[in-house]
């Protein structure tokens, strides 16, 4: 029976009044976050705005400042002449610059462009890569002030760098130009703060709009002249609407200028970051909305309950039918079902995106195995029948098989996983799942891991190679350098120096060592050793350490210790020389002791046991779990007073878990701690052994008398001449210098030599390019001996060089020893030459700006 209409008509205004209502509440919702957005996008962009211009106008006003004072800084270095000093004016340059973090270089021009001094050898030499007119505009001002150039590559270390330049009268009617040179990174870092605003977009631009730095960075626009350039907009600070600085997309935009025009600084927030936020709340408002509405309609449709049962299942069925069907399209994966009979109930359409050739058969009732037999067709076209009817009731094996899946590659190469499930009534529903994509996300998810292990390695070789290079100079000059007659005073501090070069080639080494254990790349060399002779040597070795801290150090050992174990004694000694240092160095008074004893273990085995007990200050319990990581230490305060970098302990953990042992701690604040180390090691018989275990090499003896060598030496820094010439006029040869590849490949052809040190770094040809090159040439030139000398410590470079046809190799920093012996032996072959009377050495001169007395 139906209602009267007059409730009718109630139910369906009561239902349109409340569906208005919501939709009301909803937009105005919406509405209000939107301008929310805006408003705190605007604020964000003015704050930042307001920041950057503040440490931009710090940072110029800084470099304004230094370039001005450079007259005041270098008339210490003046001469009577009116000249400079070339050593003390360099050295203050060098001294500003390192007091100034932003930096790199200090230049003194003259009118003509010439370099007169600067802090950085490479600029003395090639001076800088300033624009045309660029040091005549500058020194054509009425009045001294700070010109800026456009971002320039350096070609030396191919980094952008913006010049900033400010004439200076040095008395004496003489003026100089002052530039200073600054990465563009740099001065891209003080606007780094817009990463924590999302979607904002940094520039520093010229009124012209010019583009001097930007962040996030674009570099194909770096130099280049935006659209619409800043110095037609009134730079308020205000964030105004208009089109974004870079893409040009509709944006909120706040301009600045700093205190030394022409330069504006712009933020910009793109509209669409701007309402993210925003939009995503209108999703939610949306889908809330919806549910309200969905609940109106459940409601009225519960009060048209009375229009009859009939018409009441009638709508709730079509409802089911509808919110299923829409289910099921929205469904990523491909969805049948079929009945207790193996027919076709319902399907999806991401059924018939995965199977297209399907969509002119599928059809409530349809036998699966009519499916069957069209698919066979398109996956197996060319096939025979019997294989396209084997492949039929393969399919249909699966699909009645309780529980079934498989996996379909089809002829567009997409893979298909297919699971199939029984239901209670005996019908089978199966769900095609593409696999393909998550597939591909994987391999690049594998390609952008191996690209980044490479990165990292790249960047290990390259930090090794650029601070081994200057430490070989220093601790072959201090190797020199004790060599020769010295004052007490002098001695001690030449020691010093050696000790802190020595620490700083150790902490390389550390950090190289960890990049090989977290590559798996760190081997173990197994030989025979004396268990009590290595742990000796260790103790022996930091007993002068010990005594300079007036601390007791004393080893003992337990009776019955074999003495020939198999085992990698230089990573023992490794692990060793890190835990007594650490007892020496965290115990400020008292006593170390070594105790070494051992068990026996099944087979010809032992467990070799080395405690390392101090009284020192000791170690927290809240410190202790964080001991063995990687750059960790007790506290920031004990880092400050003993110094480190964090890594001893986490490689020493590393190597003894190599060499399947363990390493405990126990530690008592205030008592001392001890570090004990447990290694599982093979007996040697005494009947089997070779002979004493080798001990380490002394690099440090005087080297053996050689005969003479005439070499020719490939190096391009000043400071590696001089060192190596002296090195090898200390060990009796004769040598050449010089500075790159071409002039190496040039001189071997011009006269004859034993021998060829090759750095592998050099400007022009490399090492490795001028090795194949001598190799290329005709007659016996090309078999002359060639050993590189490389700061570069990685494995795989140093094959590289032997692959390249280089004999042998040298690490710097250059020790005098292992260069004696091994010129030794790859001289030592019959034929081996003997140097006629001494070459002239080859110099070249430095390059740009007038000679300073």
């Amino acid at each position: 029976m139906n209602p009267p209409q007059r409730v009718q008509w109630a139910i369906a205004g009561f239902v349109a009044v409340f569906v208005g209502t919501v939709l009301a509440a909803a937009a105005a919702l919406v509405n209000s976050e939107e301008r929310d957005a805006l408003e705190e996008a605007r604020q964000r962009a003015e704050r930042f705005i307001a920041g950057a211009e503040a440490s931009l106008n710090r940072t110029l006003l800084g470099i304004d400042v230094m370039l001005a004072g450079s007259e005041t800084l270098l008339r210490p270095h003046r001469l009577a002449n009116g000249t400079y000093d070339v050593t003390g004016t360099q050295s203050q340059l060098r001294t500003t610059i390192s007091q100034n973090l932003l930096v790199r270089d200090l230049v003194l021009l003259q009118p003509d462009g010439t370099v007169l001094a600067a802090a950085q050898p490479d600029s003395a030499r090639l001076g800088l890569p300033l624009p045309p007119g660029f040091v005549n505009d500058a020194m054509a001002l009425p009045s001294p002030q700070l010109v800026i150039s456009p971002p320039l590559v350096n070609f030396v270390t191919t980094e952008r760098m913006i010049y900033f330049a400010r004439p200076v009268d040095m008395g004496a009617g003489v003026r100089v130009l002052a530039v200073a040179e600054v990465p563009a990174s740099l001065i891209a870092s003080l606007l780094s703060q817009a990463a924590d605003i999302d979607g904002l977009v940094a520039t520093l631009e010229r009124d012209d709009g010019q583009l001097l730095v930007s962040v996030p960075p674009h570099d194909t626009l770096v130099g280049q002249r935006l659209p619409q350039p800043l110095g037609d907009a009134m730079p308020t600070g205000h964030a105004e609407p208009g089109p974004a600085r870079i893409g040009g997309a509709p944006a909120l935009v706040a301009v600045r200028p700093v205190l030394y025009r022409p330069l504006l600084v712009a933020a910009s927030i793109p509209i669409e970051a701007a309402l993210a936020d925003a939009h995503e709340q209108r999703r939610f408002v949306l889908a809330a909305t919806l549910l309200f509405l969905l609940m109106v309609l459940g409601a009225g449709a519960f009060a048209h309950w009375h229009l009859g049962r009939l018409a009441q299942a009638r709508t709730a069925l079509n409802r089911s039918k509808n919110m299923l069907d829409e289910a099921l399209a929205s469904m990523a994966d491909g969805m049948l079902l079929c009945d207790a009979n193996d027919r076709v109930v319902v399907w999806n359409r991401r059924f018939l995106e995965i199977y297209p050739w399907l969509a002119d058969v599928v059809a409530p009732g349809v036998p699966f195995e009519r499916l069957a037999l069209v698919g066979v067709n398109a996956m197996m076209p060319d096939a025979a029948p019997e294989d396209q009817q084997g492949w039929v009731q393969r399919r249909l094996a699966i699909h009645r098989t309780e529980d079934g899946q498989h996996e379909q590659i089809l002829p567009s190469g997409r893979v298909i996983h297919a699971v199939e499930r029984h239901t209670p009534d005996g019908g089978v529903i199966t769900v095609y799942h593409d696999v393909t994509a998550a597939e591909r996300a994987l391999e690049r998810a594998k390609a952008d891991a191996e690209a980044a292990n490479k990165a990292k390695s790249r960047f290990l070789a390259s930090m090794s190679h650029e601070i081994r290079t200057p430490l070989n100079a220093v601790l072959g000059m201090n190797g020199l350098m004790l060599n020769t007659p010295l004052t007490p005073e002098q001695r001690r501090y030449a020691e010093l120096i050696r000790s802190s070069g020595q620490t700083l080639l150790a902490l390389i080494n550390d950090i190289l060592d960890l990049s090989k254990v977290e590559a798996g790349r760190m081997e173990l060399e197994i030989v025979e050793f004396d268990p009590l002779a290595t742990v000796n040597e260790v103790v022996t070795l930091l007993a002068v350490r010990a005594e300079a801290k007036g601390l007791a150090l004393a080893m003992t050992a337990s009776p019955g210790l074999p003495t020939r174990l198999r085992g990698d004694p230089s990573r023992l000694r490794q692990v060793l020389f890190n835990l007594i240092g650490n007892a020496l160095k965290f115990t400020p008074e008292g006593r170390v002791d070594v105790d070494l004893t051992h068990r026996p273990l099944p087979g010809r085995r032992v467990e070799l046991m080395i405690a390392v007990r101090d009284t020192g200050i000791g170690i927290d319990a809240e410190t202790l779990p964080r001991l063995f990581r990687h750059f960790s230490q007790g506290d920031s305060s004990t880092a400050r007073r003993h110094g480190g970098s964090g890594l001893g302990l986490a490689i020493s953990q590393e190597i003894i878990e190599l060499m399947h042992g363990h390493i405990d701690v126990q530690s008592t604040p205030g008592i001392g701690s001890t570090f004990s180390v447990s290694l599982p090691l093979e007996v040697v018989p005494l009947a089997l052994s070779g002979g004493p275990a080798p001990g380490p090499a002394d690099t440090t003896a005087a080297p053996a008398a050689q005969p003479a060598r005439r070499i020719l030496v490939a190096e391009d820094n000043g400071v590696n001449q001089i060192l190596i010439k002296a090195m090898l006029d200390h060990l009796g040869h004769f040598s050449d210098i010089v500075a790159d590849g071409f002039e190496a490949v040039r001189q071997v052809q011009a006269a004859a030599y034993d021998l060829v040190l090759m750095d592998i770094q050099m400007p022009g040809m490399d090492g490795e390019a001028a090795t194949r090159a001598i190799r290329a040439l005709p007659g016996s030139v090309s078999q002359i001996p060639i050993i590189a000398m490389t700061a570069n410590a990685m494995v795989e470079e140093r094959a590289a060089y032997l692959a390249a046809g280089m004999n042998d190799h040298v690490a710097k920093p250059l020790d005098l020893g292992r260069l004696a012996a091994v010129i030794a032996r790859v001289t030592s072959a019959p034929g081996g030459g003997v140097a006629p009377a001494p070459a002239e050495r080859l110099l070249r001169p430095l390059a740009g700006g007038p000679a300073l007395s």
